[in-house]
């Protein structure tokens, strides 16, 4: 099979985001199969946060949480904690209004929740005022950054990174999809030296760029390249 990146003209990578859960890449089962029921059972509510490193999905898996409950797209909101200001409260209101009135049960995703500092306790109240009614999620790389009332109404999903074991079986999928072959033992080790002081898993945003570089190295008309892991013949 002949190899597409030319295709893209760009990022593999991001070229294979999930569109749908099932395309989604875990490090465990167990989140996995945990997500799996606010994904597919729409009339689920609640409060969750979904902490991890950076660039672990969490954004990504929030909003195909978010899509695959809902084809209505003005029955879900996404903010970003930093830009949260006096009308957030009332556009998240709007957006569950709306989704009410259509028999949906809204979703509002929050990303890097702990930015709100001390706006927290605004959210909070609106938590306990609209609870059991809409599916909140939240997204953080510090939960100790968040205040604990806030943890403690909400389910805690923790989206851990991938060994350097597990990330060969992510970046072959994507490789292989595009006519790129390359032996697991090979792409174990170049993961393993990509594994910094005593971290012990990548994040997929890490084992995305590698996934890039072997592309953009092994490509038709490849760029002028030095000496790396090549195809396997």
């Amino acid at each position: 099979m002949q190899n597409t990146y030319g295709e893209f003209g760009g990022s593999l990578w991001n070229a294979n985001t999930p569109t749908c859960f099932s395309e989604v890449a875990f490090a465990d089962d167990y989140t996995r199969e945990d997500l799996a029921d606010y994904a597919y059972n729409s009339n689920l509510t609640g409060n969750i946060i979904l902490e991890g490193g950076y660039g672990s999905g969490k954004s990504t898996i929030a909003q195909i949480i978010a899509n695959e409950r809902l084809g209505d797209t003005l029955s879900v909101y996404e903010i970003n904690g930093e830009t949260w200001c006096d009308d957030t409260l009332t556009t998240i209101a709007n957006t569950y209004a709306w989704a009410t009135a259509n028999s949906n049960t809204a979703v509002i995703i929050i990303n890097e929740v702990d930015r709100l500092k001390d706006k927290q306790f605004k959210l909070r109240d609106f938590l306990d005022k609209h609870a059991q009614r809409l599916l909140v999620i939240m997204t953080t790389n510090h939960l100790a950054n968040i205040d604990g009332s806030i943890v403690d109404r909400s389910d805690v999903y923790y989206v851990r990174g991938f060994t350097p074991q597990k990330a060969v079986g992510t970046a072959q999928h994507v490789l292989q999809m595009h006519g790129f072959t390359f032996t697991d033992d090979d792409l174990e080790k170049l993961f393993t030296r990509r594994i910094v002081g005593d971290e012990q898993e990548l994040s997929l945003r890490q084992i995305g760029r590698i996934v890039d570089k072997l592309a953009m190295q092994n490509a038709q008309n490849p760029p002028k390249r030095g000496n790396g892991l090549r195809l396997v013949k």
